[in-house]
């Protein structure tokens, strides 16, 4: 989506850390401490306020943001917001799927990897997945620790803090679109958009959709 965005606004990608080509953080680093780096990003950066685009978990960090720095947040787009109960977090902590990486010698976990993947959506073109999976495999081994932390993280009591005017987008397919108008309802300034089709990759699957659902917001 940069290239559609970026004829607009300045464009800020950056890897979270542990993730892409950043460091890794300390272990146990928690919803919390990722929100704070990257307020510490944009200081670095000499960003004073910004909007920001978070998708799945990365929504969830913005949402943290918003509400804690609130001065720093102009306006906000929540991809796919997870929405969990504290029982459904409490199960996730342990599900096979979210455990470390083990980086085994005959090269199995990359076959794992891609199933694992596969089985979040049948949908997904073999394309956009092995984008997801090459992406995946530079975080190594902790891969899902900022899944762990995420299910570790109450996001409601987070949600009514917001004061960013925002736009919740979802694919249709998306596994959290259901929680669409529940999560609109804590958030005061709140818009809603479904990209009809589109799953829970909805930025690389549709990505001229959702440039422009931002751009319209």
């Amino acid at each position: 989506m940069i290239p559609i965005l970026a004829k607009t606004y300045r464009v800020v990608a950056m890897d979270l850390l542990g993730y892409g080509n950043s460091d890794k953080p300390p272990l146990g680093f928690q919803i919390e401490d990722h929100a704070r780096s990257i307020v510490h990003f944009l200081d670095a950066l000499d960003i004073k306020k910004t909007s920001i685009v978070g998708h799945h978990v990365g929504s969830r960090l913005a949402v943290e943001i918003a509400a804690t720095w609130p001065e720093r947040v102009d306006k906000l787009v929540l991809s796919g917001c997870p929405w969990y109960t504290l029982e459904e977090r409490q199960a996730l902590t342990s599900d096979p799927i979210y455990r470390s990486m083990e980086i085994k010698d005959d090269g199995s976990f990359l076959m794992e990897l891609w199933r694992n993947y596969r089985s979040f959506s049948r949908e997904l073109k073999p394309e956009v997945l092995r984008r997801v999976v090459a992406v995946a495999l530079m975080a190594g081994a902790r891969l899902h620790d900022l899944h762990q932390a995420a299910f570790q993280h109450d996001i409601e009591p987070r949600l009514r803090l917001i004061k960013s005017p925002t736009l919740l987008v979802s694919g249709s397919e998306d596994m959290f679109c259901n929680w669409l108008e529940t999560i609109s309802k804590l958030i005061p300034q709140c818009k809603t958009h479904v990209i009809n089709g589109g799953g829970i990759l909805t930025c690389l699957e549709r990505p001229n959709e959702f440039a422009r659902a931002i751009l319209d917001f």
